[in-house]
């Protein structure tokens, strides 16, 4: 299936890890252009040319943080500079600090959780939404979690920020519509990231005996996570529908907020 990708551009927040690396890959492999916007975005730089000369398209990196001020109309600004206009964009920054019942959770700790979740997404949706509706349309897709509808006694604040994700897109979706720009998210469950990976590689270590998804399982049960598929998600299995919902091939799909979890607590 052609998604109509080629020869346009889309911005990337987040995508030197996980998620949005493999976000950044699959776009540039339907010939997309890409900009990575992170806050260690230069560090990939090579990484990044490589997959750019084998895919013939062009991926510029920007250093921009974006719990601060200003930062993604700058960083986006010089996207529009260097390509000349947009077609959509990706949050999938995943900001989750530590595991904590609410009691343990203290001011500046909530406010970390508002800047880095809410606030990045609010500041980039600013950045981008008008580019994409002067331009006739387009699409940006934000990144929640399944906790954001399932929460747990551990995560109270990323779960509540993450709700509050869903909740923009719907007034997101609404508002810019009529433009032609669609908003939607993913709400991914547990997929293997580095958290993950160093949960895996420890209960390996204490368990040699078993295979890499008897390990899922059993970490998976540890977590209190009943997963009808019974394994972790692989982070290129959200950035499939990441992709497809900038593509044009969603082009009547806005306001979604598609759980990615394997059918976690459903």
């Amino acid at each position: 299936m052609d998604l109509g990708l080629a020869g346009k551009t889309y911005a990337i927040l987040g995508g030197t890890r996980g998620m949005g690396r493999e976000t950044v890959r699959l776009l540039a492999e339907e010939g997309a252009n890409v900009a990575v916007i992170s806050r260690n975005a230069n560090s990939c730089q090579a990484e990044f040319d490589q997959l750019a000369r084998r895919c013939s398209v062009e991926i510029m990196t920007v250093c921009a943080d974006a719990s601060q001020t200003g930062s993604m109309s700058v960083a986006i600004g010089s996207v529009i500079q260097r390509f000349g206009g947009l077609r959509g964009t990706a949050v999938t920054n995943h900001w989750m600090g530590q595991a904590r019942c609410f009691e343990a959770i203290d001011d500046d700790e909530w406010e970390q959780y508002f800047q880095n979740s809410l606030m990045a997404a609010v500041r980039t949706a600013r950045a981008v939404l008008p580019y994409l509706e002067l331009s006739g349309g387009g699409s940006l897709v934000l990144t929640t979690a399944y906790s954001s509808r399932a929460p747990k006694a551990y995560i109270p604040a990323y779960a509540a920020f993450k709700a509050s994700l869903n909740n923009l897109v719907k007034s997101l979706a609404k508002s810019y519509g009529p433009a032609g720009v669609r908003v939607n998210a993913v709400a991914p469950g547990a997929i293997r990231t580095g958290r993950y990976d160093d949960r895996l590689a420890e209960l390996r270590r204490e368990r040699a005996d078993i295979t890499k998804h008897e390990a899922e399982r059993i970490m998976l049960k540890r977590m209190g996570m009943q997963v009808a598929l019974n394994r972790i998600g692989d982070p290129a299995e959200v950035a499939e529908l990441i992709v497809f919902l900038l593509s044009e091939r969603a082009g009547y799909t806005t306001g979604l907020v598609a759980n990615v979890d394997g059918g976690t607590d459903f």
